[in-house]
């Protein structure tokens, strides 16, 4: 079952149908036309998985596609942001540039955001995929760190724990280590795209990402050495095809048996649930998953 009711700020649940129709409030949470984009989205289940569904948890999209489940509309704000971004990149019409074109192939489904003529070759595509990211995964996504370093002018006028007087003030220097970065999962939404477009005749150069920082411009992403608040191109690594073939196949047969022996799957792994963070405040099924509701239970009693 998909979506079918939100939470209203009073914490009451209401079919979508119904707040659509009429406002059970005073006043709505948030104006209609943005209620209806939050809904508008939300891809019906055919029997054939998306790119994007498997590089998810098979418990989150199993659940999703099990349950009846309801969202709270403003903790859609960042998800709204993300979507209403693409649309307006993908209404763009540029000669040349195939936006938001839907590759289906009998077992997955992939819609990368762009394929851009190379500029190599006007024959050859780059696949582009817009991100819309908080600075902390953007830090991750480009190998950020930070290194102390003395300052080259100013020193400390008096000691303590940051130093004793008259040495060089220590501040942050900021740099991209390769080997910091991790990429997991942008690499292979990208490289699915790349096999779904090379199936279809495409030659395929670059797997490029351009990223706009959501908390962008602020003193936290500075103090994590995000300065800029668009990264483009950030291209991504290309994986071996055996090694994304054998991924995603893993993954389709884990949910597809999960969904038609209406048996619970595993649990998502740390790296698909962020530590146990999206159990907690991100996911849209937590209530009906073992995980979720060990979270939850724990948030209460602490």
């Amino acid at each position: 079952m998909p979506l079918t009711h939100f939470r209203c700020p009073d914490n009451e649940v209401i079919s979508i149908k119904n707040c659509l129709a009429k406002c059970r409030l005073k006043q709505r949470c948030l104006t209609l036309p943005t209620l209806i984009t939050i809904v508008s989205g939300r891809r019906e289940w055919n029997g054939i998985p998306s790119t994007t569904q498997l590089l998810n948890g098979t418990m989150l999209e199993y659940l999703k596609i099990k349950r009846s489940y309801a969202v709270t509309p403003t903790d859609m704000a960042f998800s709204l942001l993300g979507t209403t971004h693409h649309e307006k990149l993908a209404a763009i019409n540029v000669p040349k540039h195939i936006m938001e074109k839907t590759i289906n192939e009998p077992n997955i489904t992939g819609t990368p955001d762009l394929l851009e003529p190379s500029e190599n070759d006007d024959n050859t595509y780059n696949i582009v995929d817009y991100k819309t990211y908080g600075s902390y995964p953007v830090t991750k996504l480009l190998g950020i760190v930070g290194e102390k370093a003395p300052h080259p002018t100013e020193i400390y006028a008096r000691s303590g724990k940051w130093g004793s007087a008259g040495s060089p003030k220590m501040i942050t220097k900021f740099k991209r280590d390769p080997s910091k970065i991790d990429d997991f999962k942008e690499a292979m939404q990208l490289n699915s795209y790349r096999l779904l477009a090379e199936s279809q005749g495409y030659t395929i150069d670059k797997l490029l990402l351009q990223i706009t920082v959501r908390d962008g411009n602020t003193i936290a992403a500075r103090n994590r050495g995000v300065f800029d608040n668009i990264y483009y191109p950030v291209e991504v690594r290309r994986l071996p095809d055996n090694e994304v073939r054998t991924y995603y196949e893993q993954k389709r047969h884990a949910l597809i048996t999960a969904i038609e022996t209406d048996t619970m799957p595993d649990i998502c792994n740390d790296e698909e649930n962020w530590g146990g963070k999206r159990c907690e405040s991100y996911c849209e099924v937590a209530t009906f998953c073992p995980k979720g509701q060990t979270v939850a239970e724990q948030k209460v009693n602490t």
